[in-house]
Formats: structure tokens, sequence, C-alpha cells
């Protein structure tokens, strides 16, 4: 947000700029590069126009349904992850316990969205290893045509109350995730290479203007004092940005020279 209303800033600031070198066009024909110059400005903020509401568009309710199906997944996922625990608990199976070990609650809730992925995944092959679910697509057919479950499978929901729904859960809850996962990242990718299309194309403005415009303007402040005096005017009214920028580059400047003087007296002791 900030990003976005300072780049709106800065496209009313060129605006107003480009307004006034239109308006005085007499003037820019005189000098054919600050004609070329002031075409190119036009062209900058033509194409930043474009990107800004790129830049601008709201990804939250991508970023939403994310969040939603990362919270069902985890859903799906504890009840499993309990019964498993107990599971090696009960069967005094501790290379599995020291597995599953540092799968606490506040872990899995916090750890980044492909960590979740691999948990899951961990956490469906140890269920479907321990129940005797059905894995394989073979398997999944013959359980498919002969839905009568099997010894270890009966057993273990029994015993653990696991039943195959819910390792179907995790599965299908698994892949909803990865989906808005990747679609959250792609709307997120497209905002960021806008926001380095906005960056490179304002640094290439501000050059401009810096390097090319003023200079050129300057070459009327006597043929033409009200639109030099109208030019700078409007140039001394930096954006709040850039002012600020400026006054950060004078403030290391500043603390750079006393650092070097500190230095120099020291060397002199």
């Amino acid at each position: 947000m900030k990003n976005n209303k300072s780049y709106s800033l800065k496209l009313d600031y060129y605006a107003k700029i480009i307004n006034l070198l239109s308006s005085n066009d007499q003037i820019l024909k005189k000098v054919s590069r600050f004609q070329t110059a002031a075409e190119q400005l036009i062209s900058n903020h033509k194409e930043m126009m474009e990107l800004n509401p790129l830049l601008s568009k709201d990804i939250t309710k991508a970023e939403k349904a994310k969040n939603k199906q990362r919270s069902e997944l985890i859903d799906k996922n504890l009840p499993v992850l309990r019964i498993i625990q107990a599971f090696a608990f009960d069967k005094k199976k501790k290379g599995l316990q020291d597995r599953l070990a540092y799968l606490t609650l506040e872990y899995i809730k916090t750890c980044p969205d492909d960590e979740l992925i691999k948990i899951s995944k961990k956490i469906w092959l140890l269920a479907t290893k321990y129940s005797g679910y059905a894995t394989s697509y073979l398997d999944k057919i013959k359980s498919t045509l002969n839905p009568d479950e099997s010894n270890v499978n009966i057993k273990f929901k029994k015993e653990y109350g696991l039943k195959p729904e819910m390792i179907k859960n995790i599965e299908d809850s698994n892949i909803k995730f990865i989906e808005s996962m990747l679609l959250y990242r792609e709307e997120m990718k497209e905002k960021e290479k806008t926001a380095m299309k906005m960056k490179k194309i304002n640094k290439h403005t501000k050059n401009l203007l810096d390097n090319k415009i003023d200079r050129f303007a300057i070459l009327f402040e006597k043929e033409n004092p009200k639109f030099f005096r109208e030019y700078r005017a409007l140039r001394d009214k930096q954006a709040p940005e850039e002012v600020t920028e400026t006054s950060k580059q004078e403030a290391n400047a500043e603390n750079q020279l006393i650092a070097e003087e500190q230095t120099n007296r020291t060397e002199i002791k």
C-alpha cells in the first residue's frame, strides 16, 4: 500500500510537469533534444500509468483462499498425526516417536507453506504404511472391487480409530492447498514483476528530469522567464518520498564526514 501511494504521488507530480511542458510546446521545439526528452517523459508516464493498476491489484482474495485451505489441511492432518503418535508410543517404536517429536501444534501452525506440504506428505505416508490403507493404483482398484477392508486396516481402525476416509481427506486437502498456494504465488509474482518495472521506469524518469530536462529548461531562464519560474516551482516541490530520500542521503553524508574526521583525529594522536 505504501508503494502504491508513493507511485500515485509521483505520477501526479510527473503529470504536472508534462502539462507545463506540453502547454509550452513552442519553447521545446526550439531545442530538438529538449522536445525528445519531453516526449520520453510522456512515454514513461504513460507506461507507469498502465502499470499502476496492476501494482494496485488486490490479491487478498487469493491470500485468504490459500490461508483457508492451509487451515483445513492442518485440521485434516492433526487427528491422524495424534493417532500415529499414540501408536508409536503404545508399540514402543522409539524411532517413530523421534521422527514425530518436533511436530507440535505450534510448529505445524507456524511453519512455511512448503514445509507444511512436506509434513502432510510425511503423515500421509506413515498413516498408509501402518494402517494398511491402499495407496497404489492397483491396490485401490482391488479395494474398490472388493470393498471389504483388510484385516490390518480393520485392526488399526478398531485399536486407534484411524479410518480410511481420514487419510483420503489429507490427500484431497493437500491438493486443494497446493492449488490455492500456486495461484496466490502466481499473483504475487506478477505484482513483484510489475513493481520491478515501475521502479526501473521511475528511476529512468528521475534521471531524465535531473540530467536532461532540468538542463534544457535553464537555457530559457532569460528568454522565457515565466516558463522557467513555473518549471522551477514545480521541480522545487518534490514528491515527499524524494524529499525524505534526499534528507537521508544528506544525513548519511554528514555522518560519514563526522566519522572520517574522528578517524583522522585518532590517526593524528
